[in-house]
């Protein structure tokens, strides 16, 4: 595992020129040698899915279905050449389609205007992405941790299945009506249409059949195989049984959309709104995808990927578009082992486009819920949870917490959320850090916390106070007064504060000024301070601010144990090594 992490590490730094900014290539070329076969097997079995749901997205987003094409044709080659994920499935996806459409729907004048206005949003989330990109904002990823990575798989799994159990049951609602999605289910279960729901669970069965005995067969696309054949030759549209529908051949002319600069500014911060959301989401769902050991993510090519994505889609017509999570857990689970998969399914994509919209049109809506479905079924897993609960409760209630924003919020603001929510709770951690009061443990010259050290006792007098974490302004208010209640609670009374700094990596100028007022506090209580191990960039800083001098430089040791020696000479202490005298 090193080795092959060594090894990508190094190639990343000797890349040079387009390679660096390109790094699907050598993907793409590593699977044309090594894995053709396989690649192309995945991307068939995408490619099954990649259609049907492109046209219903584009649907979602207001423009005409084929539109939806035109963007994942565009969207699949480019993430493949510029992403560095192998297994997340860029393209038109459910939630930007509907933030895309809420976002034009007051410029919308006719079906042109829609195309022309969704397109301009594709090309400024590209936009906004590729600034991402430039400014290195790659460490927004950074929040995205353990706890939230399995609260958004779990509730994306949820998300899912539910999403497809309209189309499984043959149910036509309107959602408008009803709190929520799965109640309106619920409502009209009344009407389901059990040819369908037939279709749709066999597909079910099918798939997770297949995958059980038979893994190295494309479930999915024998699925979708199936269900064109059954559908071709029982006039199953005839019997009631919904289906993809007519399909328009043809590819446009690349070219900028027909707007006006009103336009243009109106759109320019609502697409900002969907970038932000959308590359934690991609990103979020590449991670859940990447096996410990294996590939490597970079944050910061990921918003040059999904920007360059959204551009080209942009170009042609198409929607904004971003990493689909049911896809890419299909692409994963066809087993395709580099970037060619992408650029296949691009150019199947492209293929259907010219020769195949035909080919799709009997496909039964049932049969691509079912393999969906399967595809959901496989998120719930319990294991992340498990091993949070046994380490710490307060990230396993954190990932609950994320799964319940999922479903409430859906994916993209259940991510927004629980990304907030990580931030407050690191800035909790930042401002009140870890703290202790040290003791000597018996017979040594080694001071430990004294909360879990039963061995270690007070030298009697002296505080011996660690915090760590550096000192700044969020957390110096802690600092004072959790060091004022330190003193104030020392039994028996300390007359003397000793710092072990050696937690402290920097302070600032809210620190110093905060500290000088400590040390005029506790010089009135005719209390002395010390310190110890203190790092340079810290002693700088104190010299700097004149605390040096204020403290003496004598007062200021390599060591705890320097310190203390120092104290009991002072004081004319018995022998630090000696246990306290039942009455000292």
């Amino acid at each position: 595992m090193m080795t092959a992490m060594s090894d990508q590490l190094i190639a990343k730094e000797q890349a040079t020129g387009v390679a660096r900014f390109v790094p699907g290539v050598a993907s793409i070329t590593n699977g044309v040698k090594n894995s053709a076969g396989i690649d192309l097997r995945a991307a068939l079995t995408v490619w099954a899915v990649v259609v049907p749901q492109s046209l219903a997205y584009a649907t979602l987003a207001g423009v005409p279905s084929v539109h939806g094409l035109y963007a994942a044709c565009a969207a699949l080659a480019l993430y493949a050449l510029f992403g560095t994920s192998r297994d997340l499935n860029m393209g038109p996806e459910s939630t930007v389609a509907l933030m895309a459409a809420a976002t034009i729907a007051p410029l919308v004048t006719d079906v042109d205007s829609a195309i022309a206005l969704s397109s301009l949003v594709a090309l400024l989330v590209g936009g906004w992405c590729v600034l991402g990109f430039v400014f290195r904002l790659g460490f927004i990823s950074e929040f995205l941790s353990r706890p939230i990575l399995a609260g958004y798989v779990f509730g994306s799994g949820i998300i899912i299945v539910l999403s497809q159990l309209e189309a499984l049951f043959g149910l036509n609602i309107d959602t408008d009506l009803y709190v929520t999605d799965i109640g309106g289910i619920v409502r009209n279960l009344g009407d389901v249409d059990g040819l369908t729901t037939l279709i749709g669970l066999t597909t079910v069965v099918l798939v997770l059949g297949i995958r059980k005995f038979t893994p190295m067969i494309p479930a999915p696309l024998v699925a979708v195989v199936l269900g064109i054949i059954a559908a071709t030759a029982f006039d199953l549209e005839e019997e009631g049984v919904a289906v993809v529908g007519d399909i328009t051949s043809g590819i446009p002319v690349p070219g900028l959309p027909d707007v006006s600069f009103n336009q243009l500014t109106q759109l320019l911060l609502p697409a900002l709104g969907i970038a932000l959301l959308a590359y934690p989401d991609s990103f979020l769902t590449a991670r859940s995808l990447t096996k410990p050991g294996g590939y490597k993510l970079d944050a910061d090519q990921e918003f040059l990927a999904i920007g360059a994505s959204n551009v080209a889609s942009g170009l042609l017509q198409g929607i904004a578009v971003n990493g689909s999570q049911s896809r890419s857990y299909v692409q994963r689970d066809a087993g395709g082992k580099s970037n060619l998969v992408g650029l296949i399914c691009s150019a199947l994509v492209l293929i259907t486009l010219l020769f195949l919209t035909g080919l799709f049109e009997q496909l039964p809506l049932a049969v691509l819920s079912g393999i969906v479905i399967v595809a959901g079924l496989g998120l719930f897993g319990l294991y992340d949870f498990r091993a949070l609960w046994k380490i710490r409760r307060s990230e396993f209630w954190l990932g609950i917490t994320t799964v319940a924003s999922v479903l409430v919020l859906g994916m993209l603001g259940g991510i927004a959320f629980a990304i907030g929510l990580s931030m407050l709770v690191a800035l909790a951690r930042l401002v009140r850090p870890h703290t202790a009061e040290l003791g000597q443990v018996e017979d040594t010259d080694t001071f430990r916390d004294l909360a879990r050290h039963s061995d270690a006792h007070r030298i009697p007098g002296l505080l011996i106070y660690r915090i760590d974490d550096e000192l700044f302004f969020a957390n110096t208010a802690f600092f004072v007064r959790d060091v004022q209640h330190r003193l104030v609670t020392s039994d028996p009374p300390a007359n003397t504060l000793l710092i072990d700094a050696e937690g402290m990596s920097d302070i600032d100028t809210t620190a110093t000024q905060q500290l000088g007022e400590l040390f005029d506090e506790l010089d009135g209580a005719g209390i002395d301070v010390l310190w110890a191990r203190v790092r340079r960039p810290v002693h700088d800083m104190l010299d700097r601010a004149g605390l040096t001098d204020r403290i003496g430089e004598d007062n200021v040791f390599l060591e705890v144990d320097d310190a203390v020696t120092s104290y009991l000479a002072d004081h004319n202490d018995p022998p630090r090594d000696a246990p306290p005298d039942d009455d000292s």
